[in-house]
């Protein structure tokens, strides 16, 4: 049966996804009970079998994310994680270079870290810096936040979204993506991010923090030995994964294994570091994805927007950039790229164009959510604690939204060829 142009089962799961992010975006219900509501009426509903409901918990980026916990662990617990903001952020004298010494540092954590820990990590050291150069905290709260997004698109480990990404990519070529390859169109964007932020300081709310005891511990561990045995068990992993030695997954797992061998962490603390809510949400995101493939709306909307753009490949990655763009600013960066993927990959495969820069494009336009506080974790974060309006993150966020999408449709055909 067919309404308006749409089979009813197509119907069905627009209105599921529809009432998924509804429900995100106007009530309280946690994100994890969300997705696993949603995941059940694909099943329920005949959309998915159950193979393919709850396979997202078995991918790749899913198990990946999951043994990156026992690894920030160990950073955690050994120090290592104090010992790197210590050492990288120093005593800066001007608001310029707080910004420049908190937002590399930040950014090159979070590239191989969670930007959640990253933003909690930074987040003490900032406020005690806004106090020493007498400026506001909500001053130097939003670019730590700014640093941390964009740095976890450094390198494909750095976010649940780009794992998410590299999963797919895999699933549908068989083949892998380097570790770095993002980095140079990640890099150039945290470049003009820092300048934009020094030359627009003005623009930054200034607001009354929030003074409550740290959410987090991990300034308070003290330097041991395993500190640099930590340290080195994270570089040995980055390593082997950049030259390809071992997939990604498996220098995760082994470097997740040393960290509990070397009693960088204990079995409990790991236990403690889990966080099976990001776990279920990211399954989730990839069923919504798979349910999205299955009954054809991908190949839909790659039709719709081909009639618009022609086949001009660089037209369509373009549209398709800041649709992407526009839908992470409402729901998460891992759900945005799950529902993004088909629809790039399917566009990529009509065209019959290399479908690598339609991927890393749409996983740079997920990414790309600065202008709301509630987009991704480190703008929720510094937004609870630094006092700010919700209107507070599209001074900035705007222009720098801007400025990435047109980072990633310049710079992303020309490093990563059609």
């Amino acid at each position: 049966m067919v309404l308006w142009g749409l089979q009813i089962q197509q119907w069905f799961v627009i209105l599921i996804i529809l009432a998924t992010f509804i429900t995100l975006i106007c009530t309280k219900m946690h994100p994890e009970m969300v997705f696993l509501g949603t995941i059940m009426l694909f099943y329920l509903s005949g959309v998915l079998t159950v193979e393919e409901s709850f396979g997202g918990l078995c991918s790749t980026s899913v198990v990946i994310v999951g043994i990156m916990f026992a690894v920030i662990a160990g950073l955690k617990y050994t120090g290592a994680l104090a010992w790197i903001v210590n050492h990288l952020m120093g005593r800066p004298k001007t608001y310029s270079g707080a910004i420049i010494r908190m937002m590399l540092p930040a950014s090159l954590l979070s590239a191989f870290t969670s930007n959640t820990a990253t933003t909690l990590l930074f987040m003490d050291a900032v406020k005690s810096w806004s106090k020493e150069l007498k400026l506001a905290a909500s001053q130097l709260l939003i670019p730590l936040a700014y640093a941390a997004s964009i740095g976890g698109a450094l390198t494909m480990l750095g976010s649940p979204c780009n794992l998410i990404i590299l999963g797919m990519y895999e699933q549908q070529t068989g083949d892998s993506i380097n570790l770095f390859a993002p980095f140079p169109i990640a890099a150039c964007g945290l470049l003009l991010m820092v300048g934009i932020i020094i030359l627009m300081k003005k623009v930054l709310p200034i607001r009354e923090a929030v003074e409550k005891e740290s959410d987090t511990d991990l300034l308070k561990y003290p330097k041991t030995r395993k500190t640099f045995v930590s340290i080195g068990i994270l570089v040995a992993m980055i390593l082997c994964a950049a030259f390809n030695l071992a997939s990604l997954a498996t220098c995760s797992f082994i470097a997740a294994i040393l960290m509990v061998a070397t009693k960088c962490c204990n079995v409990e603390q790991l236990k403690k570091e889990i966080d099976w809510d990001v776990i279920l949400v990211f399954a989730g995101s990839i069923s919504i994805g798979t349910a999205v493939a299955k009954v054809g709306l991908d190949s839909l909307v790659v039709k719709n927007v081909l009639t618009i753009c022609g086949t001009n490949p660089y037209m369509v990655l373009a549209v398709i950039c800041v649709i992407t763009s526009l839908m992470t600013e409402v729901i998460s960066d891992t759900a945005c790229a799950a529902l993004s993927f088909p629809i790039a990959y399917e566009a990529a495969t009509t065209l019959g164009v290399n479908p690598l820069p339609f991927c890393m494009a749409i996983m740079f336009a997920a990414c790309n959510n600065y202008a709301t506080p509630v987009s991704t974790p480190p703008n929720t974060i510094v937004y609870m604690s630094g006092g700010y309006r919700f209107s507070d993150f599209a001074r900035i966020g705007l222009v720098l939204k801007v400025v990435m999408l047109a980072v990633t449709i310049f710079l992303v055909p020309l490093i990563f060829p059609m």
